[in-house]
């Protein structure tokens, strides 16, 4: 522990799930932490002195205000972990403009209106690390989630633009993409009971690791990302699924 130590970071959708156990980790680490998220806090942080924000990333007036807020409070800003994110499932035929939208605002133009408000002072430092959260479903498609799967994809490739047009400033910028998580976004695949049990053995079959991942698996390689220890990796996806998206699938093809 200590790889981050004297850094400050700012970590949204850190209320729940992978967000709450990045900053814990980063915390752990050494780092102090300026967490965002749309609801209330839904618990204390069991880390100490963490200060937390209620925004929503998608407007762009909630980010400005939380970026000033957390550059007063932490006194610089080393490290932005964009991780506020939504999950709306539907086929693309039967998807709401307003649900494109939320999925849209959130995932997509969160990301660039915080990168946008950072940047500036990062240059100013000389230099930071931006953390984004993609998914392996940015690069592989999921039933009945063109839209998350579309947001995922654009966050990969705002990652590399960031890098490649930031570099000079010392500013790297790289993204995570988590498999199955569990998470209270990934609770509903597996409902009490028989039905649910057997998807879960099914996933678990999946995953040449033998598990599903938690939020502590995703916040190590977002804590080495963030450090100094990564100090020549930028502009690069990096895959966190129990080695899920290693498999050919054609073993679900029946012989004959």
């Amino acid at each position: 522990m200590g790889m981050l130590t004297g850094k400050t970071a700012v970590v949204t959708g850190g209320n729940r799930g992978i967000g709450r156990g990045i900053v814990e980790r980063f915390v752990a680490e050494g780092a102090r932490v300026f967490a965002v998220g749309r609801s209330a806090l839904a618990e204390p942080f069991a880390a100490k002195g963490v200060r937390y924000d209620r925004a929503d990333v998608g407007k762009r007036a909630d980010v400005e205000r939380f970026v000033a807020a957390a550059h007063t409070h932490l006194g610089r800003i080393d490290i932005l972990v964009n991780n506020a994110g939504v999950l709306i499932e539907a086929p693309l035929a039967d998807m709401t403009d307003e649900q494109w939208d939320a999925t849209m605002d959130t995932n997509v133009r969160g990301v660039f209106l915080a990168c946008r408000a950072v940047i500036p002072i990062m240059r100013r430092q000389g230099g930071g690390s931006i953390v984004n959260l993609g998914s392996i479903s940015g690069v592989f498609a999921d039933p009945a989630g063109a839209a998350y799967c579309a947001s995922k994809a654009a966050v990969h490739l705002l990652t590399r633009g960031v890098a490649l047009d930031y570099g000079p400033n010392g500013i790297r910028c790289n993204a995570v993409c988590p498999g199955w998580i569990m998470t209270d976004m990934m609770a509903p695949a597996f409902p009490p009971g028989p039905v649910g049990e057997a998807v879960m053995k099914k996933v678990l079959a999946m995953h040449p690791a033998g598990r599903i991942g938690t939020p502590a698996d995703i916040a190590a390689m977002t804590a080495f990302l963030a450090s100094d220890d990564a100090s020549f990796v930028t502009g690069q996806y990096f895959f966190v699924d129990g080695g899920l998206s290693a498999r050919s699938h054609t073993d679900a093809i029946p012989p004959g």
